[in-house]
């Protein structure tokens, strides 16, 4: 079942690309089965062996084809030229991740399969020897855990239980450490696979060798991530400066970081390595900064192991949970009158209380690397735009909206029309580290459409009923009582199928965009960031709601 309404949210790329995958690795087996069944002077294998000598030969080669490709997709700086490619029209490389789960799945089956063959064909093979079959001269025992083919299939057997064990999103989420360590035992299991034919068991009555050769297939991924990863070890050594650290509330730190060498577009993402925190853990995080700033920056929500770690590095403790004094906290500050920021050309906002450090510290050694493509980076390319963001994940949009500012500010070229801008958070006090930004645009946008939509989805407790209501009428600048804003705030889940419902009839009619006719088909991009749940939902509301002349195409941020 859960199988089903996971395919029910799949796009037409993705089934495409499946069912291209699947075509492809049947074609594989077939042609493996066949070159051993139909081989020359392999009778002596065929006669005896057969149908499980047949099957392992099929698995083995969709084995190979897949281990090729298994790095590709972590190859992030490869992928970044293959994005603005034709090819991005063609698979789904934006969803790396996604292509690197099916490639996992799919080594996981051919192995079983491939193993299980074997299995069989060493049984076969040792009961051969036993009846006086001169052509078979070693054990089960013998095949199994001395000959070649033998030990490096079960130390990759060993590697994969390892690596698919931790590798579960659970497990991820207690130990992300030792998921990303014993990850790394797949560079053990591939270097057991160049080595796993080097006892030849397959070879014809000539002697000769009938193996895959796979060794001249694998060298091409590896000699490719080897690449990736010296541009990246080289990008991350150059000059790079931890310039300001500043708390804002719900826990969340945000780092600016100067290092000239580095250029990005708004809604890419970048990996962060802090030495003092670990040497060799790299995490990603969302740029929130515009390109116009003569710095970079990303926000740090302390939820992990290694988020805390930072926060404990930089003298900050996560004491704000969102609970009633923070929704009080929220109240009162935004009941007090709010000066509205003039229309400059540098976007200034207050946003947090700069982190002083203690006598005797200074400030961690980052090292960044990047920047990375990400689907939100295309937001330019569509004249109406809808982003999402949940909690954390509003971070790309933070360096959109930004840019947009800019670029609308400056009289700067700009497609984008208009914006639907949603943010769904749990708690008020969430919303306090990005409530400034937002207010300074919303009042200050110009040539382009803001709408700012912000939802609650925390259940309040009477004691915040109470201070919300005594502050209601302290608010003399006529913005919302939570945050300050002329977006007033929404409590609850908002409902997609609706609001899509209200936008294609306002561009249907033509009241979304006044003075514009409704083309063929007009795109709305919908954007979105945050939990897999959502997206699943976003994605089947904007499947649902591409009717009359009128398409949601949806996209996800994905790491």
């Amino acid at each position: 079942m859960a199988i089903i309404k996971a395919l029910e949210t799949w796009t037409f790329r993705r089934y495409a690309f499946f069912i291209t995958w699947f075509v492809l690795h049947v074609i594989l087996f077939i042609f493996g089965i066949l070159r051993v069944k139909n081989g020359d002077n392999l009778e002596w294998l065929n006669d005896p062996l057969n149908w499980s000598l047949w099957i392992a030969r099929g698995g083995g080669m969709c084995l190979i084809w897949d281990c090729c490709l298994i790095l590709l997709p972590v190859c992030r700086n490869i992928l970044r030229i293959l994005r603005v490619s034709f090819l991005n029209n063609l698979i789904p490389i934006d969803e790396n991740i996604w292509f690197h789960k099916i490639t996992a799945y799919s080594i996981l089956f051919c192995t079983v399969v491939h193993s299980v063959a074997h299995y069989v064909n060493i049984y076969r093979m040792d009961e051969q020897r036993r009846q006086g079959n001169k052509e078979f001269t070693l054990s089960a025992a013998e095949l199994l855990y001395k000959s070649p083919a033998g030990i490096t299939g079960h130390i990759m057997l060993v590697c994969m239980v390892l690596m698919y064990t931790t590798a579960k999103q659970s497990q991820r989420n207690k130990s992300f450490e030792s998921f990303w360590y014993t990850h790394h035992l797949a560079f053990v299991m591939l270097g057991a696979l160049m080595f796993h034919g080097i006892g030849c068991i397959v070879k014809d009555s000539t002697g000769k060798c009938r193996g895959y050769e796979s060794y001249k297939y694998l060298v091409i991924g590896y000699v490719l991530y080897v690449i990736e990863r010296c541009i990246r070890a080289y990008r991350a050594r150059l000059e790079t400066r931890l310039v300001k650290a500043i708390q804002h509330p719900a826990g969340v730190i945000e780092l600016q970081i100067q290092k000239p060498s580095f250029r990005y577009k708004p809604g890419q993402y970048m990996f962060i390595n802090v030495p003092d925190i670990s040497e060799y853990q790299w995490h990603p995080f969302t740029i929130t900064s515009s390109p116009f700033e003569d710095y970079v920056s990303v926000h740090i929500r302390q939820v992990g192991d290694w988020t805390r770690a930072m926060g404990t590095r930089m003298g900050v403790e996560n004491n704000e949970r969102g609970g009633a004094r923070g929704g009080a906290q929220a109240a009162r500050q935004a009941a007090a009158p709010k000066a509205r920021p003039e229309k400059n050309i540098e976007l200034i906002d207050d946003r947090g209380e700069e982190i002083r450090l203690h006598a005797g510290f200074s400030m961690p050694q980052v090292r960044i690397d990047g920047p990375f493509g990400a689907p939100t980076e295309d937001v330019f390319d569509h004249e109406i735009v809808v982003l999402v963001g949940s909690g954390i994940g509003v971070t790309p949009f933070a360096s959109i909206l930004r840019d947009i500012w800019y670029r609308a500010n400056n009289n700067m070229p700009l497609k984008t029309k208009r914006v639907e801008f949603y943010w769904v958070c749990r708690d008020l006090a969430s919303f306090k580290w990005f409530q400034s930004l937002l207010a300074t645009i919303e009042g200050s946008m110009l040539n382009v459409k803001l709408k700012i939509h912000i939802y609650c989805t925390a259940v309040m407790k009477p004691d915040q009923h109470h201070n919300l209501a005594l502050h209601m009428q302290d608010d003399f600048t006529g913005g919302d009582t939570i945050t300050g804003l002329q977006a007033l705030t929404n409590f609850g889940r908002p409902n997609f199928g609706a609001i899509f419902t209200e936008i294609r009839h306002g561009i249907t009619s033509g009241t979304y965009m006044p003075g514009a006719t409704q083309e063929l088909v007009v795109d709305v991009a919908v954007f979105f960031c945050g939990p897999g749940a959502m997206a699943k939902s976003l994605r089947k509301e904007s499947r649902l709601q591409s009717k009359n002349g009128v398409n949601f195409s949806f996209r996800k941020e994905h790491f």
